[in-house]
């Protein structure tokens, strides 16, 4: 009686075991979906239009599908028509979906998988004096402008240069880079900002220097402390020989200069030698 009660019982989880391996692998799936959608997606990114959606189902291809979001708000799929996404995240589109496709009787227990496989609606652009100028998408809840020209390849140099942040309504900020570089000053971004990078103002030395070339302007710079900058004179410069060559409406003029003068963006000085 014992081993028929066994038998019996063997046969009934045998029976059970298909469905309990399906419960499973469904909870698997779903899991590995989410850890997906967080880690490789920014749960604060909000999808709008004409971001490209890739949209797939667990175990069911023909329901895979990759979707752009319409003027309307929202994406067509085959099995559902037209789900409302604007201002959802990818994890909340995901649940919605497999809501819809669990109402609608086609799976029991769906699991969906949104990725954001185009960012076109949240986009922040940077121009000017960066290695990668383009579109870049704010990807997350909270962008701040530091990473955002540290993806572009943004040049900040110290010693001056600044950033302009231009908003979508037309409001716009002027950034010193010392400050961005400091770390005094890093805005959190927006839909739509555009960075404009500029490079610091320099001026170039040459002739009887110890080390002739090309600096930035801090502001209130002086001819005496651009020659410091460029290491003094050498032991045939003298420091009353200084010269500058500056662009104006007729082209180019070259003039004689004292020390005190201010020094003007992409000045050329010229240091003479002595004449003893």
């Amino acid at each position: 009686m014992m081993r028929l009660m066994m038998i019996l019982f063997g046969l009934l989880l045998m029976a059970s075991a298909p469905e309990v391996f399906a419960a499973g692998a469904a909870d698997a799936a779903r899991t590995e979906a989410t850890e997906t959608t967080d880690t490789t997606q920014a749960s604060g990114y909000r999808v709008g239009t004409g971001d490209i959606l890739n949209v797939s189902v667990y175990r069911a291809p023909d329901y895979s599908t990759v979707v752009e979001v319409g003027e309307d708000g929202a994406i067509a799929l085959s099995m559902l028509g037209k789900v409302q996404v604007a201002g959802l995240s990818a994890t909340q589109i995901s649940d919605l979906v497999a809501r819809r496709l669990q109402a609608s009787g086609i799976f029991r227990d769906p699991v969906v998988n949104v990725l954001v496989q185009t960012y076109r609606s949240n986009t922040v652009s940077v121009l000017g004096h960066v290695s990668k100028p383009g579109e870049y998408p704010l990807d997350r809840a909270t962008v701040k402008m530091s990473e955002m020209l540290a993806r572009s390849g943004a040049e900040l140099g110290v010693g001056g240069g600044n950033v302009e942040l231009i908003h979508a309504d037309g409001g716009q900020q002027t950034i010193a880079a010392d400050d961005i570089l400091s770390g005094a000053v890093d805005l959190a971004l927006l839909p739509k900002d555009t960075l404009i990078v500029n490079e610091a103002s320099k001026f170039f030395i040459i002739g009887e220097v110890n080390n002739a070339g090309t600096f930035p302007i801090d502001p209130g710079l002086t001819f005496a402390r651009a020659l410091a900058l460029a290491g003094g004179t050498t032991p045939r410069g003298s420091r009353n020989s200084i010269k500058v060559t500056r662009a104006s409406a007729d082209g180019e003029e070259t003039f004689k200069v004292s020390g005190d003068q201010l020094v003007r963006p992409n000045d050329l000085i010229i240091i003479g030698a002595r004449l003893f």
